[in-house]
């Protein structure tokens, strides 16, 4: 298994970068300040599929979860559902807590920028839907305490270590 460690490769296919000025803009609209990495990596692609889309939601989870895309900012999609600033609109239409910024969701699960704690270098959280709760319906896991910790938990390639797999019992060794 193989780790993103910053600097290119991130993106697997992904929009045209996006402009200074519209990451400003983006910035206003949204109320909050975007962490400086995914900042840079919006002006590599303004969003798109990822070359490591794993991660263990939990420290020492055995299970990952897959990510296959981080959102960029759609000025058009806004209304629509798309890109970070349909977050708004997402909150509002499955109830999610404030203040959050939407990177990825299914309608089920999301993954998110949580303000909540830190203004200015916002945590990375895991929302899914708890169907066996009457009276809370989003849990939370922190996957990261900020987005350059996120990226660093991002990986590619089997978790199987091929070397402590046990042979076929139906196959014989020459």
């Amino acid at each position: 298994m193989e780790f993103y460690k910053g600097k290119g490769e991130f993106w697997d296919e992904g929009e045209k970068p996006i402009l200074d000025l519209d990451i400003r803009i983006a910035e206003e609209k949204l109320e909050v300040k975007l962490p400086l990495s995914y900042i840079e990596l919006l002006k590599e692609h303004n969003g798109g599929t990822l070359k490591y889309p794993n991660i263990f939601i939990e420290e020492n989870d055995k299970e990952r979860f897959t990510i296959p895309e981080i959102y960029g900012i759609d000025f058009e999609g806004e209304q629509n559902g798309v890109g970070i600033l349909a977050s708004k609109y997402w909150i509002n239409e499955v109830g999610l807590p404030e203040p959050i910024i939407i990177l990825w969701g299914d309608y089920h699960s999301w993954i998110t920028l949580n303000y909540e704690e830190n203004t200015e270098n916002p945590s990375v959280v895991y929302f899914y839907e708890d169907y066996l709760s009457d009276n809370e319906k989003w849990k939370q896991i922190k996957i990261a305490n900020d987005f350059d910790a996120f990226l660093r938990k991002l990986s590619r390639g089997s978790i199987l270590d091929p070397k402590r797999l046990k042979p076929s019992y139906g196959r014989k060794k020459k």
